[in-house]
């Protein structure tokens, strides 16, 4: 083993080599692509003499190589995601010590003698399925128990859905997590339009590598289509309220001559 093998440091499971040997560059230029060529050739034979030796399977006519774990630590892109915020119901439970308990998706209903969804389509306790309700003795006779079930329903939906949304502005610190893509209450920007697009054409399962180019021309093409369709029916409905316009002022003109006329023949008489 040479000198520079041996000072090398090698991680199979990331199919690292790291050449830790000094490098001693000589003073010629036209001697050092040389030098480096031979010092890479080096480094490239001892590591495959260190992979051919790693254990290997064959799976369907191909061989495979089981490498190992990786050694070396490489460092993140992005930093560690910090912890989520406990929503309000989660800090009353750790308060109070209350344990949630998982509940079966599916309920026995006695009524048709068969196993029925906890919640969401054909639940258990459906409206559908009550034709009668009682009637409290402090509420109005003449009440619809129905539609006040309905609307408590819907409220207590509405409830639910405000507070989903407080616990994710709660979270959500300012600057913490921008929005991908262009925002639907303003009109976006040049650079906001550009940012939306890049991710867009990177959120594919092959991260944009294989996504087909967009053509800008066709897309010009029809947008210009678009706005011409637009004049031609702004230019369509002008010229149909010029020409009604243009027909009434001629309709009051005739009048007007014709009542001039019928005045004169008066007064000759």
């Amino acid at each position: 083993m040479s000198y520079r093998a041996q000072l090398a440091e090698v991680d199979l499971g990331n199919l690292l080599f790291e050449d830790k040997a000094p490098l001693e560059i000589e003073s010629k230029k036209e001697l050092l692509e040389p030098q480096l060529q031979e010092i890479a050739h080096e480094c490239l034979g001892h590591f495959f003499k260190l992979f051919w030796a790693l254990p290997t399977e064959r799976i369907e006519g191909v061989t495979i190589s089981t490498l190992p774990k990786p050694a070396f630590r490489l460092p993140r892109e992005k930093r560690v995601p910090s912890k989520r915020d406990l929503t309000r119901w989660e800090q009353f439970a750790k308060l109070k010590g209350i344990k949630n308990k998982k509940k079966s998706r599916k309920v026995w209903d006695a009524d048709v003698d068969s196993w029925r969804p906890r919640w969401g389509k054909d639940r258990v306790d459906s409206i559908k399925d009550k034709w009668v309700l009682e009637v409290p003795d402090n509420a109005d006779p003449y009440e619809d128990q129905f539609a006040k079930l309905t609307s408590k329903r819907k409220e207590l939906r509405a409830k639910n859905e405000f507070q989903r949304l407080r616990n994710i502005a709660r979270s959500v610190k300012p600057g913490q997590a921008p929005p991908v893509g262009v925002l639907a209450e303003s009109r976006g920007s040049k650079n906001e339009f550009a940012r939306a697009l890049s991710i867009a054409k990177l959120s594919d399962a092959s991260v944009g590598r294989f996504a087909p180019p967009l053509n800008e021309r066709k897309i010009s093409k029809a947008t210009e289509k678009k706005v011409k369709r637009r004049l031609q029916l702004s230019q369509v409905v002008g010229a149909n309220s010029k020409k009604t316009h243009g027909k009434k002022r001629n309709s009051q003109s005739k009048k007007k001559t014709i009542g001039k006329k019928a005045s004169r023949a008066g007064n000759k008489k």
